[in-house]
C-alpha cells in the first residue's frame, strides 16, 4: 500500500476556520497547485493574513488565485467557500471593470489606497450597493519580481449609509428650518450675533441678506428704542424665555425706504450648554401683520356695519347658528320701542302681531334649520302701539370654509306699498269692469307683443278661452291673408314705438270673419322704454260692406263717365270731320283735353273720389310727354292731398301748359326742360303755390292774342276753385304761377312731409 507523504503545512496552522479549510481543500484544480509547492514568499503572506483579524486577501500568480482569511468571509457572503483558489477575475466578475485598473497598478508595483469606494456586488445572488476602504499592495517573490497583490480592507457600507442618512436628516432639518412658515434665527453670545437665519426671517427684515456673523444692533439699527434689544439682553441674563403677541416693530425693509410697521408673534428662547449656562437665544415667531390688519379691518368693518345699519332706512338684524338674534339696529328699537334686553334672542317675536307671530316664527325656524334664504310679510307693532305691515328678508351668512354662521336680514315698513297694492287691485277691477262693459274688443299687450289681457267682448266674439287668447294665441283668429300683412307691421310698431292702427278680419265663434278697425297706443315706462300697449278693436264690418258697395258704384260711375267722354269724343270727331286739314289740330287738342280729364278721373276713382295726391295727378297728366326720352321734367314738392274739384282744375291747367310746351316751348326740343315745384303757404287759409317754369327751349315771344288754353287755365282755376294765375312769357321760357286756396272748396293740405 502506498501512503501519501505528510505535507509541510505549518504556515496554515493557527489560521482559524480558513486555515483548516485551506489544509483540507483540493488544490488539484487550482492555478496555485498544492500548498507544499507554494513559494516561501506566498507562504509568508498567507501565514500573516490567516493570523490577522482584519479582513484580507491575497491574489497570487498569473491568474491571481484568490486566498482570504476569516475576517474576509463576511464580505464574500454566499461566494464562500467555493471561491477559494479561483482566479480574482472570476471571484469578483461583477466589480472587475471597476477594480481592474487598481489591480493593474498593484501588479505594476504601485500601491493604492481607497476610502469609501462604491462597488455594486452580488454577494447574495442580487446586486447591492457596498462601500469599502482598502489598499492594494504588490507582493514580490524570491526573485524580486511581483508575483501577486495583497489587500487589507474594511467594509464601510454601514458607516457610509449612516453618514448619508445623517446628512439627509441634516439637510431635511436645514430645509425645514429654511422653509418654515415662521421666522427663525439663532443668536449667539451676549452681543446676539446671528449664526443662522431662515428665509422667513430674511423676508421679514427685508433687504439685509448678509447678516450672518453680525450683531442684531448692527443689522437692525432702526429697531433701537423699540425695546427688542432690551428684551434680548434680559432673556440672555435671566435665562427666562419671552413670549409676545401682536408686537409692533418698525423695520426699514428696503434701502432708503421709510420705516414700515410690521406686527409679530415672538418667542425668545434661551439656549444653554451642558452646565446650564446661557450661550445664545433662539428667536422664532410669525409675521402676523396681515392678520392684525385683517382683525383691524374686521373691527372697522363691524363699526361701519353698525353705523350703516343704525342709520339705514330699514331695520337690520343678525342671528347666530342657533337662530338667536345677536344684533338689532337702532332703527329696530326706535320703530318697535324694544330694548336690547327685550329684543335680542327670540324677543323680537314679541313685536309681531299675535295673529302672525306663530306662523312667522315657525317659518323662520324652518329656514334656519335648512340654512336657506327666506322672505316674510307680517304685521309689526310700532312704538305707538299701531301695527304696520313689514317685509322681513334674510340671506345666510357663510364663512370662508363654507360653514353656516347664521343670518343677516332687514325689515322694511311696506304699509304704504300694501295700500297702493290694494288700490291697484281695486283699479284693476275697475279697469276690467269698464273694458268688459265696452262694446269694443279691448286688450293689453306686453312690450314684446304678448297679449296680457283681453276683455270679455273678445271671448264672447271669438269663443277663445283666456288661456287660448293670451300670449300670441289671439293671432289664430285673424284671417290668413291679414296675418301676413298685419303681424310684420305689429313687429315694426313695437320696435319703433309708432301708433299701431289698421284694419283686419277676425273669426267669430260662428266661423265667419268680420272686419275690425284696431288702434293701439304704446305706454312709456319710467325708464323711457315701452312698457305696455293698450289697444281697442271696433267692429266695422257693415261700414266695410258699405264702402265696398260705394266703390262699386264709383267704379260704375267712372265707367259711365268714361263712356260719356268717349261718346263726346266720337260726336266731336263726327261733327268736325268735314273740317279742313288746317283745322285738324283743333280736333286733336280737344281730344287731348278729354284724355287728360279721363286720366284725372282715374286717379280720383282709385281714391274713391275722396281726394288725390298732387304728385300723382301731375304724373298722370305729363306721362304721355315722358314717353320720349329726350323730354325732361323735374317735379318736386311736399305731399299734398287735394279735393276732387281742385285736383281736376290743376290737372287741366298742367295739361294745357304741357301741350303748349310740347308744341312751342321747352318740350319741343331735346335740350329743353320743365321744372314743376310747389309749396304750401301757411295762414288762416293755407294756399298752394305751384310754379311751372320752362328753360333751355326755343326763345319765347309773347302771343298777340289769348288762346283757348290760356282762357281754360284762368277760368278753371279762378271760377271753379277761387285761385289766381300769373302767366309770364319770359324770353328764356314760359313761367306759370298758380295760387290756390286749400279750403274745403279748394283743397286740403293733409301732409307737409317730404314726398
Amino acid at each position: 500500500m502506498h501512503h501519501r507523504p505528510a505535507l509541510n503545512l505549518d504556515f496554515l496552522s493557527g489560521g482559524g476556520e480558513m486555515g483548516a479549510l485551506m489544509r483540507a481543500h483540493d488544490w488539484t484544480t487550482s492555478p496555485l497547485g498544492q500548498p507544499e509547492g507554494w513559494p516561501q514568499s506566498l507562504r509568508t503572506v498567507v501565514s500573516l493574513m490567516l493570523t490577522s483579524k482584519f479582513p484580507m486577501f491575497v491574489a497570487w500568480g498569473p491568474r491571481l488565485a484568490f486566498l482570504y482569511n476569516d475576517g474576509y468571509r463576511p464580505i464574500f457572503g454566499a461566494k464562500h467557500p467555493h471561491a477559494l483558489g479561483l482566479p480574482f477575475r472570476e471571484v469578483w466578475s461583477e466589480i472587475w471593470p471597476d477594480i481592474e485598473p487598481l489591480v493593474t497598478k498593484a501588479l505594476a508595483g504601485e500601491a493604492t489606497f481607497h476610502e469609501d469606494l462604491h462597488l455594486v456586488m452580488e454577494r447574495h445572488g442580487y446586486p447591492e450597493d457596498t462601500w469599502y476602504t482598502f489598499s492594494y499592495s504588490p507582493v514580490r517573490d524570491e526573485t524580486g519580481g511581483i508575483a501577486g497583490m495583497f489587500c487589507a480592507c474594511t467594509e464601510t457600507t454601514g458607516e457610509v449609509k449612516l453618514r448619508a442618512a445623517l446628512r439627509a436628516e441634516q439637510d431635511r432639518l436645514r430645509e425645514l428650518f429654511q422653509q418654515a412658515p415662521g421666522f427663525m434665527a439663532m443668536l449667539s453670545g451676549r452681543d446676539h450675533v446671528f449664526e443662522l437665519a431662515n428665509d422667513a426671517y430674511l423676508q421679514l427684515v427685508g433687504h439685509r441678506r448678509d447678516i450672518i456673523g453680525k450683531t442684531v444692533r448692527d443689522v437692525l439699527p432702526e429697531v433701537a428704542g423699540q425695546g427688542f434689544f432690551e428684551l434680548l439682553d434680559r432673556v440672555y441674563t435671566s435665562g427666562e424665555p419671552f413670549v409676545g403677541r401682536n408686537l409692533r416693530v418698525g423695520l426699514q425693509r428696503r434701502p432708503g425706504s421709510p420705516v414700515e410697521d410690521r406686527f409679530v408673534d415672538l418667542v425668545y428662547q434661551p439656549v444653554t450648554d451642558r452646565d446650564g449656562k446661557v450661550t445664545g437665544i433662539f428667536a422664532e415667531g410669525y409675521d402676523v401683520t396681515e392678520r392684525v390688519q385683517a382683525e383691524e379691518s374686521v373691527r372697522e368693518s363691524e363699526a361701519r356695519f353698525r353705523n350703516l345699519a343704525d342709520n339705514a332706512p330699514v331695520m337690520v338684524w343678525v342671528t347666530e347658528v342657533d337662530g338667536t338674534c345677536s344684533y338689532l339696529s337702532r332703527t329696530w328699537y326706535e320703530f318697535t320701542g324694544q330694548s336690547p334686553e327685550t329684543g335680542l334672542g327670540f324677543g323680537w317675536l314679541d313685536a309681531v302681531h299675535p295673529d302672525d307671530r306663530g306662523w312667522s316664527g315657525e317659518m323662520f325656524r324652518t329656514a334656519n334649520a335648512r340654512q336657506e334664504p327666506f322672505r316674510l310679510e307680517y304685521r309689526l307693532r310700532r312704538a305707538d302701539g299701531t301695527y304696520r305691515w313689514a317685509i322681513d328678508a334674510a340671506a345666510p351668512r357663510i364663512g370662508e370654509d363654507g360653514t353656516f354662521l347664521g343670518y343677516v336680514g332687514s325689515v322694511l315698513d311696506i304699509t304704504e306699498r300694501k295700500e297702493i297694492e290694494e288700490r291697484l287691485r281695486a283699479s284693476v277691477a275697475e279697469f276690467q269692469t269698464v273694458t268688459n262693459a265696452a262694446p269694443a274688443l279691448v286688450w293689453v299687450g306686453a312690450e314684446d307683443g304678448r297679449i296680457l289681457y283681453m276683455n270679455e267682448r273678445w271671448h264672447e266674439f271669438t269663443g277663445q278661452t283666456t288661456e287660448e287668447a293670451l300670449g300670441y294665441g289671439w293671432a289664430s283668429t285673424m284671417h290668413p291673408e291679414d296675418v301676413e300683412r298685419v303681424l310684420p307691421y305689429w313687429q315694426r310698431c313695437r320696435e319703433t314705438g309708432e301708433i299701431y292702427e289698421g284694419e283686419a278680419r277676425y273669426r267669430g265663434r260662428d266661423g265667419e270673419y268680420r272686419w275690425h278697425a284696431f288702434r293701439a297706443m304704446p305706454h312709456i315706462g319710467p325708464e323711457g322704454a315701452i312698457a305696455k300697449w293698450f289697444g281697442v278693436s271696433v267692429d266695422i264690418h257693415e261700414r266695410k260692406e258699405w264702402e265696398e258697395h260705394r266703390e262699386l258704384l264709383i267704379n260704375e260711375l267712372n265707367h259711365r263717365v268714361k263712356n260719356t267722354l268717349a261718346i263726346v269724343q266720337s260726336m266731336a270727331a263726327q261733327s268736325l270731320r268735314q273740317l279742313s286739314e288746317e283745322s285738324r289740330p283743333k280736333l286733336q287738342a280737344f281730344e287731348d283735353r278729354l284724355f287728360a280729364l279721363a286720366r284725372a278721373h282715374d286717379v280720383l276713382t282709385r281714391e274713391n273720389w275722396e281726394g288725390a295726391e298732387l304728385r300723382e295727378i301731375i304724373d298722370e297728366v305729363v306721362e304721355p310727354y315722358l314717353r320720349q326720352k329726350t323730354r325732361h321734367l323735374d317735379i318736386e314738392g311736399p305731399r299734398l292731398r287735394l279735393i276732387p274739384r281742385t285736383a281736376l282744375a290743376i290737372a287741366m291747367a298742367i295739361h294745357e301748359l304741357a301741350t303748349n310746351a310740347a308744341k312751342y316751348g321747352a318740350l319741343s326740343v331735346p335740350s329743353g326742360c320743365v321744372h314743376i315745384t310747389w309749396a304750401v303757404e301757411p295762414g288762416e287759409v293755407p294756399r298752394l303755390v305751384l310754379q311751372w317754369r320752362e328753360r333751355d327751349g326755343p326763345r319765347v315771344t309773347a302771343p298777340t292774342r289769348r288762346g283757348f288754353g290760356t282762357r281754360l287755365i284762368e277760368r278753371s282755376l279762378a271760377q271753379d276753385i277761387g285761385g289766381d294765375v300769373r302767366l309770364t312769357y319770359a324770353p328764356t321760357g314760359v313761367v306759370c304761377v298758380m295760387n290756390v286756396p286749400l279750403t274745403e272748396t279748394g283743397g286740403t293740405a293733409e301732409h307737409h312731409s317730404a314726398y
